[in-house]
């Protein structure tokens, strides 16, 4: 067992996101004409220490229905395999969704638990909730302080800058037995749990997943 795995909450979320874009949108940060990071997945697991490890307890995964831009780019498509009719017959409206997601990350007694994602995604769901007009009285933007960056773990360990959460696996040389899909918001938080295991376990290339 490592240090590390002292040091993490008892329960914790891992998530990750996918949203609307479209060729060289992230090269120009969403700049031109109608271009919005609106939500279309978020992906979540819930953690737990058991033993000398850590387990995944609970799987959620939420499509999400754009609205401003309700057809997704080929490129997007392209991207995350993500497909319109997906969208259509699975999306949840944002504010559906993000109840949905906030109850998925507390316990019954309404205890949040903390957040984690690679590069703390929370900044993208403060930018929906301005774009779906949520006031700024909402519990959702009081959230925010639950969320933390996981980046700041990973850094002790690789180069974070060179890997994404999808990719960030193979910075330890994990062999995942499930089929991978970097860009898929569900894989990438999986990576992250693989990653993070790895390093708890003292290096175990076995993902077990």
């Amino acid at each position: 067992m490592s240090k590390l795995h002292k040091h993490l909450p008892h329960t914790f979320i891992i998530f990750d996101t996918e949203y609307t874009s479209w060729e060289g949108s992230m090269k120009r940060n969403w700049s031109g004409k109608n271009e919005f990071r609106e939500l279309v997945q978020i992906s979540a697991i819930k953690v737990k220490k058991y033993n000398n490890t850590i387990i995944i307890k609970k799987k959620l995964n939420l499509y999400v229905k754009p609205r401003i831009n309700p057809i997704l780019s080929q490129y997007f498509m392209d991207l995350t395999n993500i497909q319109q009719h997906v969208i259509e017959n699975e999306g949840h409206r944002f504010k559906d969704a993000m109840k949905i997601f906030y109850r998925f990350c507390k316990n019954r007694e309404g205890v949040k638990f903390p957040i984690f994602s690679y590069g703390n995604d929370y900044d993208v769901i403060k930018e929906n909730l301005k774009l779906n007009s949520v006031s700024k009285k909402s519990k959702f933007y009081k959230w925010g302080k639950h969320f933390y960056d996981i980046r700041d773990i990973f850094k002790n360990y690789v180069d974070v800058d060179k890997y994404s959460s999808g990719t960030l696996y193979s910075a330890f040389g994990i062999k995942p037995k499930g089929k991978m899909s970097v860009h898929n918001a569900m894989w990438d938080s999986i990576s992250l749990f693989l990653s993070l295991r790895y390093i708890v376990e003292g290096g175990s290339n076995n993902s077990n997943l």
